[in-house]
């Protein structure tokens, strides 16, 4: 397809989106998705089609494209996906391929039969060759230094706690000089986000069959980190400060969620927000992010 006006996409591509929870990274790849599935309609690229790991939802109204939208919204399993390339059988080619929380796939080794991330990244090599650009997110900590290495494109999201799924801003940073040169920085703001609120469902990974108890507790401590978003948004906001004490975040905690976390399970969620003071690491500097 060429590189997209907005967004520089070119076939045959790594591009990551990395950050914390609750920058709608997940909001953020349905819309781009969305943008380039248009894009191939409207230049006719009738046999493009965009692959994702479960999380769009094809009885959006806003997927305006024509014919079956199950066909050019293609649900993947990825353990035959890594079968089908280490046998040459994939039928996957010439498309855009999204998957979300990139994470999971790469701590499960991929299910019963046990394939590791050396063929992740066997299949990273190999897209290249078939028309296939993958668009993935995850968390920046939990991120495998290989497939971060072998990324083209990295976007790192950033919004405003009052605007989370209005809008969000993206640094776009190229790094592989295939496609641009090495170390070139773009930021483009995405306004009116709400738009693609209905294009995706990320509780129907929770639903499927092949997710086991654990997810189901990751989901749990997901919506809690939520809420400890809006506990330090709200601290930031009544006591002017971003110098917040982990154990005035820890009761509020007790007092508004009736949880009580130890203090190192509680120093895991909130780095994802942001980071203890060099000189007293009992209490956290969050300017980055509520700032």
């Amino acid at each position: 397809m060429g590189y997209h006006d907005e967004f520089y996409y070119k076939d045959s591509c790594l591009i990551g989106l990395l950050a914390g929870r609750g920058v709608g990274k997940t909001l953020t790849m349905s819309m781009l998705a969305h943008e380039e599935l248009v894009t191939a309609v409207n230049e006719g690229y009738d046999d493009f089609k965009i692959y994702h790991n479960g999380f769009l939802d094809p009885k959006w109204k806003g997927w305006q494209i024509p014919g079956e939208k199950e066909s050019r919204l293609v649900e993947y399993d990825f353990q035959e996906i890594i079968e089908g390339m280490m046998y040459g059988e994939s039928k996957i080619q010439n498309g855009l391929m999204c998957i979300d929380e990139i994470a999971s796939i790469q701590d499960s080794a991929y299910g019963p039969m046990g394939f590791g991330r050396v063929n992740f990244s066997h299949f990273i090599i190999m897209m290249r060759k078939i028309g296939l650009t993958i668009l993935f997110a995850g968390q920046t900590e939990e991120i495998d230094k290989r497939l971060k290495m072998q990324t083209d494109i990295v976007g790192y999201p950033v919004v405003a706690k009052k605007m989370r799924g209005k809008e969000v801003g993206i640094k776009w940073v190229y790094q592989n000089e295939n496609y641009t040169k090495p170390g070139k920085v773009r930021r483009i703001f995405y306004p009116n986000m709400h738009k693609f609120w209905g294009a995706y469902d990320t509780r129907k990974i929770i639903r499927s069959e092949q997710v086991n108890k654990s997810d189901v507790l990751n989901k749990k401590q997901e919506d809690i980190e939520d809420d400890i978003a809006d506990i330090i948004q709200d601290i930031v906001k009544s006591e002017k400060t971003t110098s917040i004490p982990i154990f005035k975040i820890k009761q509020y905690m007790k007092k508004e969620l009736n949880i009580n976390w130890e203090l190192k399970q509680l120093e895991a969620s909130l780095k994802y927000y942001g980071k203890p003071l060099s000189k007293d690491k009992s209490v956290y500097d969050f300017r980055k992010n509520f700032g």
